[in-house]
């Protein structure tokens, strides 16, 4: 995933935790609804201007909705869980690696 679709994800979730609608946080930070849609959804990127008024509306701090950690983690655990189910993925990939070393 991009940083623009995680960083939209990441602004959907604190808006969604502070139970505010896309027009209500648009509003706060003086953009339409629309431009905010298009900013969860990852498909444009905030200005500095418009980032600093997000972070004052969802009260958290540019750091916080630029730390795609977790993201890392969920997909790890997901990957780890897919080979655990698929023994012969497995072997297949611990040979590879066995490999390379």
């Amino acid at each position: 995933m991009n940083i623009k679709k995680l960083f939209g994800k990441r602004v959907k979730e604190k808006r969604i935790k502070l139970e505010l609608t896309q027009e209500q946080l648009a509003e706060k930070i003086g953009i339409s609804s629309k431009s905010l849609s298009q900013i969860e959804l990852g498909n444009n990127f905030v200005s500095s201007e418009n980032l600093e008024a997000i972070c004052i509306a969802l009260n958290t701090t540019p750091k916080t909705l630029f730390d795609f950690v977790d993201e890392n983690i969920d997909n790890y655990t997901v990957v780890s869980q897919k080979l655990q189910k698929n023994k012969s993925l497995l072997d297949k990939v611990a040979k590879i690696i066995s490999i390379i070393e």
